[in-house]
């Protein structure tokens, strides 16, 4: 097949066609034993016919070596188309075995199952608990937009307040106003060192 490592095409399709032939010879072989054994068998049967015919009484013993011969023959051919049967059965029996070991029975079918809903029943559990107790985007927005107006409104309120107080009661005010109870103070001390007039 292989010449100086390539593939001989020639060479290749020369061996099968060589084993062909050697085949197509042993199956003519093959039948001509086969015929020349039929004959045989049928040419011991006419003869033992012709015996039978030949004699006026029963040949037992030659009708019980035939029938032997022939059960023999039987449970030979029996035998012979029986084996492949054992053979395939046990191959059955064995891959039955490996594939009931592999399945999943009815009772552990039916707890997946039940475990399945459960854990079902659960998811849901959680997912409608998760949904009551979040707030929803534009919930969420609404409430921060609130919470900010809040916050300009107090903003607002504080400088308004700055405003008026700044504007009523200046630093100027506080100061003169200070300053007038210094000097008040100063002529209390005063009049109070000179005494009673």
């Amino acid at each position: 097949m292989a010449n100086n490592g390539q593939f001989d095409p020639v060479a290749s399709w020369a061996k099968l066609s060589e084993r062909v032939e050697n085949q197509g010879k042993d199956i003519v072989d093959l039948r001509s034993n086969m015929n020349s054994g039929f004959q045989s068998i049928n040419a011991n049967l006419t003869a033992l016919s012709n015996e039978l015919r030949a004699g006026g009484k029963t040949q037992w013993p030659v009708i019980w070596s035939a029938i032997g011969v022939s059960f023999a023959i039987i449970v030979a051919i029996g035998g012979l188309a029986y084996a492949p049967i054992t053979a395939a059965t046990g191959r059955l029996e064995t891959s039955l075995t490996a594939i009931s070991e592999r399945m999943i029975t009815r009772e552990e079918l039916e707890w997946r199952s039940a475990r399945a809903a459960e854990d079902r029943g659960r998811q849901e559990a959680a997912i409608s608990d998760l949904r009551a107790s979040t707030v929803t985007r534009p919930e969420w927005t609404e409430r921060n937009r609130a919470r900010d107006q809040e916050v300009s409104d107090i903003s607002r309120r504080v400088d308004e307040i700055r405003a008026d107080f700044g504007s009523v009661y200046g630093t100027r005010d506080v100061i003169q106003q200070m300053q007038q109870e210094i000097d008040r103070l100063r002529q209390w001390r005063l009049t109070a060192d000179r005494g009673p007039p």
